[in-house]
This record gives C-alpha cells, structure tokens and sequence, in this order.
C-alpha cells in the first residue's frame, strides 16, 4: 500500500551558539534526528489511521 504525503511542514528555530560547544552539536543532531523521526512516524500513523476510519 502506497501513502502519499501531500504536505510536509517544518518549522525551525535558529540560535546562534559560541563556535567553542562543538561537543554538544553531535547530541544536538542526534536529538533533533530522533524528533524529526518522531514527528514523521505519528503523520504518518495518522495517514493510516484515517485511511482505516474511511
């Protein structure tokens, strides 16, 4: 089964970090990794979901 995905929304936030924390910028893609996946999964959960209830 094919899902098509119409829309796709993102929204960012920019900070502006000392060039000297690179240690945490490793975790900070990790993280931000990790949350866009998650984000993905529940659209796409709930794509199927609708697709059951119609």
């Amino acid at each position: 089964m094919a899902i098509e995905i119409k829309e796709l929304i993102i929204k960012t936030t920019i900070i502006n970090r000392p060039v000297d924390q690179n240690d945490e910028a490793d975790f900070d893609k990790q993280l931000m990794k990790e949350e866009i996946l998650s984000e993905c999964r529940k659209l796409v959960q709930n794509l199927l979901r609708e697709r059951r209830e119609r």
